[in-house]
């Protein structure tokens, strides 16, 4: 006799037979008990000993005289520019590497050249286009951007003909005018908090020179932008004659952005793609950036190796020539990304948390000898939390953890019961002296949260953090590691936020009025009910309710449910130092920058509710520090 379940009893079911005892003799004890031995195997198994606790590694000095792991100096050459270099991996094909943070390929046609890529800045169009006359007097006459990074240094590559044909994705010139205001953001009001982090990330506060430098040149650079928007945009599969050259363009898949175009030449197998990095796939950024799924990437991969190129020329790394080569170094960067995603989620399925993955998920050897597989750019151990993240949130499903104590409540309990400040500082000094860094920072940390200006603590962070970052191989976990210690020991001094630049918040007030509403301080709010409408010189007119502890925005006043009670007119420049917290509205209104329909005082106040910058804090960058986002 068949039985019938409905979808409850079939869930009913599954959850009584994973949850029975084990019984001796019966089947599905037999069942479950394989099936709990597997689990084991995966979230028993233990961590390896890695380089932050305590593994032997070698060390070396690298040109520039940073102390640094040498398996990454052992590397990094094979797969990534170090200095200025000019390399021709094909006829008429020059790649321009170091020159900007990623490389620049030059096509040589009859009727001109046509760049890939074009430098982070203006200065870096500067170096590329240097370089470019030493090898060819021809003008730039097309240019391809490959991604949205790497679009700025056009304008110096076409010598200001802003007529120069420019292909791309079709959506490129909208990314760019979003990224303008800071780091891209999932939420673009936390993109001042995202803006710092990318100081930090390419290296704007290690020195250039000496045992704690940078080691991979991934540097942070600002100035003027030279960017011409795309005026030939291309679809998924379009093919095009472009001086004399036939191409075919496909749009269809990302990695760091959403906006890249992959570029063939059919009738010389040469593709040109921004799929392949010196370092495996950045699936996480430690800059925090919006989620880059991991299958779009790999969907990528397995089509740039479907092609069968014979020479690849990649937005990211050195040139890779010969079919054979380029199948083995594809296929060696695509498997390691798909084990980074499968292992993860293996490790989900055996119960690991965030915390448990970053240690699980760990190259086997033979893809560690992929060269692009080194991981000098990310370090995988930071990818697979952000995975967690995405696909099943924070929660570990420990329901110990749900309502876990603050961290500051934590420390002040722990220390005590480890035997006090004294006690916790020296078993951090007894953990560096084991070459067990990352349990000494951890340890250390305790007392850190609970006085953050204790001199020994910060020193003691310091040294721990900058030992991490002399055996670290990854760019960006250096950065973070050494600017960190860098910071302790009063070195440097890290911002928090880099607001937009005022020509930003001014170009679009009322997006910068709706950020504002994040600004709002409940405590000084209390009671206050109050609409403002804000009508900009540039037509527009936005709004915010301040309802208590709430700031909602107001895209359109006159169909919000509640009329203004106070209506402030001003230009957008006006609005710009309010956000930037360079003027009071009290000074703008008495000044006659702002008028007031109502009671001035009392816009004044409302105002006065949120958050302001440190005007003599404040680091503000202009627009073209955003370029340099990987």
């Amino acid at each position: 006799m068949k039985m019938k379940l409905n979808r409850r009893e079939m869930l009913l079911s599954g959850a009584a037979l994973a949850s029975m005892p084990a019984v001796g003799g019966s089947f599905l004890s037999t069942q479950l008990a394989a099936a709990q031995t597997a689990s084991r195997s995966i979230t028993n198994s233990k961590a390896q000993i890695d380089a932050y606790m305590g593994a032997p590694v070698e060390r070396a000095t690298a040109p520039n005289g940073a102390i640094t792991n040498k398996r990454l100096l052992d590397g990094i050459d094979k797969v990534a520019y170090r200095e200025p270099t000019i390399e021709q991996p094909a006829d008429g094909i020059w790649v321009f590497g170091a020159y900007g943070l990623a490389p620049t390929a030059i096509i040589d046609t009859d009727e001109g050249l046509i760049a890939f890529d074009t430098g982070d800045t203006k200065h870096d169009g500067e170096l590329i286009f240097e370089a470019l006359r030493t090898v060819s007097k021809k003008p730039v006459k097309a240019i391809i951007y490959g991604h949205s990074h790497t679009c700025y240094g056009a304008g110096v590559l076409a010598e200001g003909n802003d007529d120069v044909m420019v292909i791309g994705h079709p959506n490129l010139n909208a990314v760019v005018a979003q990224n303008a205001g800071g780091a891209p953001a999932f939420y673009p009001e936390i993109g001042p908090y995202l803006t710092a982090r990318v100081l930090t990330q390419f290296n704007a506060f290690m020195p250039d020179s000496g045992p704690d430098a940078w080691v991979v040149p991934f540097n942070f650079t600002h100035g003027d932008l030279a960017f011409i928007p795309v005026n030939t945009p291309v679809e998924d599969g379009q093919e095009m004659t472009v001086l004399g050259q036939r191409f075919q363009f496909f749009t269809k898949y990302g990695s760091d952005d959403k906006v890249h175009t992959t570029v063939w030449m059919p009738d010389r197998k040469i593709l040109f793609t921004t799929m392949l990095w010196s370092s495996p796939p950045q699936l996480y950024s430690l800059r925090g950036d919006v989620f880059r799924d991991p299958r779009e990437w790999i969907a990528g991969l397995k089509f740039n190796r479907d092609l069968q190129p014979e020479v690849l020329i990649s937005a990211a790394a050195r040139p890779v020539v010969g079919k054979d080569n380029v199948e083995s170094v594809l296929g060696g960067y695509l498997d390691g990304a798909s084990f980074v995603l499968d292992q993860t989620l293996r490790g989900i399925l055996g119960g690991k948390g965030p915390d448990q993955l970053r240690h699980l998920v760990k190259f086997p050897d033979y893809l560690n000898e992929t060269p692009n597989n080194l991981q000098n750019y990310g370090e995988i151990s930071t990818y697979p939390p952000a995975i967690h993240y995405q696909c099943v949130g924070w929660y570990d499903n420990d329901a110990a953890n749900l309502k876990k104590v603050s961290p500051e409540d934590e420390a002040a309990r722990l220390v005590p019961l480890m035997g006090g400040r004294d006690a916790v500082l020296a078993a951090a000094r007894e953990a560096l002296g084991k070459n067990e860094y990352a349990w000494a920072v951890q340890l250390v940390n305790y007392l850190y949260k609970l006085d953050p200006q204790d001199a020994e603590v910060r020193q003691v962070k310091a040294d721990a953090l900058r030992q991490m970052a002399y055996v670290s191989t990854g760019a960006n976990d250096r950065a973070h590691l050494m600017t960190q210690a860098l910071a302790l020991e009063g070195k440097v001094t890290l911002p928090r936020l880099i607001p937009p630049a005022a020509e930003v918040i001014a170009a679009s007030p009322a997006a910068y009025v709706d950020y504002f509403r994040v600004r709002i301080d409940p405590e000084k709010s209390g009671e206050t009910d109050r609409v403002l409408r804000f009508d900009f010189s540039d037509g527009n007119s936005v709004g915010l309710h301040i309802r208590r502890a709430v700031a909602e925005f107001v895209a359109s006043p006159d169909e919000h449910y509640r009329q203004p009670d106070i209506v402030l007119a001003m230009a957008g420049e006006t609005w710009a130092k309010i956000y930037l917290s360079q003027a009071t509205p009290a000074e703008l209104i008495a000044s006659g920058e702002i008028e007031v329909a109502g009671d001035g005082a009392e816009a004044a106040r409302v105002i006065d509710l949120f958050d302001l910058y440190s005007p003599e804090k404040a680091v503000v960058i202009p627009p073209a520090a955003y370029s340099s986002q990987r």
